[in-house]
């Protein structure tokens, strides 16, 4: 078998699964660190966007960082009340289905 053909085939084509699992997939050793990668992510969102909106660049690093935090603050108390919610949703509505 050419190593084309091998790498086309079904088992091998089976045994990646990028939708279901796409970080592990792709990276390995990185399905531990992932959500640490949002903090990249906000900071860039944050100068681009700020980039295009304020009217002198001496002020772009400290709105940046301004907006930044704002949105870090607001993705955990979102994930504060959804854990919450979780939460409550296990400890009063679970036993009664189970």
């Amino acid at each position: 078998m050419t190593p084309m053909v091998a790498l086309f085939s079904t088992p091998t084509l089976l045994a990646f699964t990028p939708l279901y699992d796409p970080l592990f997939a792709l990276y390995p050793g990185m399905s531990d660190y992932w959500l640490w990668l949002v903090i990249p992510l906000v900071v860039a969102i944050s100068v681009v966007y700020k980039g295009t909106r304020v009217q002198s660049l001496k002020t772009l690093p400290k709105e940046a960082a301004i907006m930044s935090a704002q949105i870090v603050l607001v993705m955990a108390f979102a994930a504060v009340v959804l854990a919450g919610g979780y939460w409550m949703y296990l400890k009063f509505v679970g036993p009664m289905v189970g």
